[in-house]
């Protein structure tokens, strides 16, 4: 029998849905009133969406903020509640076509997590500050969504009319992709497997005690399902450091590449391409963990390089898939669209700057308070914690480099679209790096 915050949850996902369909189809038709039926969707789904938060508050008794589940439920319904505001300060129901798909992509990942109904909380989670804290965390992060959301869309919407070598542009770019991303991973993996410095793949942590091999490093990761597992942690590892690696050396080989400043726009744009990919390929990825068609190694260091070892190479596919829809149908359905890069520019910096005073009170401020209380500690270099005070920096010298320096266009749009990815990856940060965050409600 499905839950009743469960049920509601769904109804306010169709109407989502529904309403991301109506602005795509108003985008392709022009119709207007489909752009108002849209919009009116999103408002309708906000209801169901509340009334589920209502019921799970009721269900549990405690407020429903105390799993990951709900607190990406909540940064959903406060990127829908940033896109009724925007697109009706802007009068441009447009607007929704680039915010919609993040309260989908939201509650696709929030069904990834455990769901259940816990009716009792530990002892850290039993405090009033808890409210703030992560209410106000969750909401502020939903509002780097939307700023996410038009920061990605600036950076796929041409400024102008491409050069005519636009060709040989695009197929340098693909060239270090195919270098960078498939080439050097699979180099890296190769020698790091063959000097030894990847832990040895064996079929469970049981097993390995079993060997004698317990507390040394181990690989339990797997691929086929827990009936006819395919041990592949040792390259999955070996392409997740590779692909870390090959992240931070792109800039670097592409700025070398490219030395005009027109070609370095392209770069730009494949960026949001590559974001795109990654995260449809980190969803799959997500969505085969939960089938059992794949498992991370359990209490392991190593598991986040075999989450993006496995991630890269699902990203082979799908960011082509996307590259093809974003950059090679541009003047396709992008082109229809037609939102200035101005007003895009101008949600982006209004999104950040009405998380950040949130994310301020809330994620750090209420955080040291209620830290102090559940632990007896202002601070306890917490992954979660340091990953917190991270993105509070990050967005902190952008807002100065914005307001005092003026800083706009395709690098402030790549550095939103940066703290994006830095959000996902301290909000994931539980399952990869543990910490005094990574307790379950009972």
């Amino acid at each position: 029998m499905t839950r009743p915050d469960a049920l509601y949850f769904n109804i306010a996902f169709m109407s989502y849905l529904l309403g991301f369909f109506s602005f795509v189809f108003y985008i392709g038709l022009k119709k207007e009133v489909l752009g108002k039926i849209g919009t009116f969707l999103m408002f309708l789904g906000l209801i169901p969406h509340t009334v589920a938060f209502a019921l799970r508050w009721i269900s549990q008794g405690h407020y429903p903020l105390a799993s990951m589940y709900e607190f990406m439920g909540l940064m959903a319904w406060m990127s829908v509640i940033g896109l009724l505001y925007f697109v009706i300060r802007y009068k441009n129901p447009r607007i929704g076509i680039i915010i919609s798909p993040v309260t989908i992509m939201l509650l696709v990942t929030a069904s990834l997590l455990p769901t259940d109904i816990n009716r009792q909380l530990v002892p850290a989670l039993q405090s009033g500050w808890l409210k703030v804290h992560v209410t106000m965390g969750a909401i502020s992060s939903g509002a780097f969504m939307v700023a996410s959301a038009a920061a990605w869309m600036f950076l796929v919407t041409k400024p102008h009319s491409e050069p005519e070598n636009s060709n040989i542009i695009h197929r340098k770019i693909w060239m270090m992709f195919i270098g960078m991303w498939i080439i050097v991973p699979i180099a890296i993996s190769a020698i790091l497997n063959l000097i030894g410095w990847i832990p040895m793949a064996i079929g469970s942590l049981a097993e390995a005690k079993a060997m004698g091999f317990g507390g040394k490093p181990v690989t339990t990761f797997f691929i086929g399902g827990a009936n006819s597992p395919i041990l592949m942690g040792k390259m999955a590892i070996g392409l997740g450091l590779g692909h870390f690696l090959a992240a931070f050396a792109w800039p670097y080989f592409y700025k070398r590449r490219f030395t005009d400043k027109s070609e370095l726009g392209f770069g730009a744009q494949f960026f949001a391409t590559l974001v795109t990919g990654m995260l449809a390929a980190a969803l799959v990825c997500g969505y085969l963990i939960k089938g059992g068609w794949m498992a991370i190694t359990p209490s392991s260091y190593f598991k986040i390089f075999e989450f993006f070892g496995a991630t890269i190479v699902v990203s082979w596919v799908t960011i082509p898939l996307a590259y093809y829809l974003i950059v090679l149908l541009n003047g396709g359905w992008m082109g229809k669209i037609n939102l200035s890069r101005p007003i895009l520019e101008e949600v982006s910096f209004g999104a950040v700057a009405i998380g950040y005073p949130l994310y301020s009170v809330g994620a750090l401020f209420a955080g040291a308070i209620w830290a102090e209380q559940a632990w007896g500690t202002w601070w306890s270099w917490d992954p979660k914690e340091v990953g917190a005070l991270i993105i509070w920096l990050f967005y902190t010298v952008f807002l100065h480099a914005r307001l005092y320096k003026g800083w706009k266009g395709e690098g402030a749009a790549v550095i939103i679209l940066l703290g994006m990815m830095m959000i996902f990856v301290s909000f994931f940060g539980n399952y990869f790096f543990g910490g005094l965050h990574a307790f379950e409600v009972t």
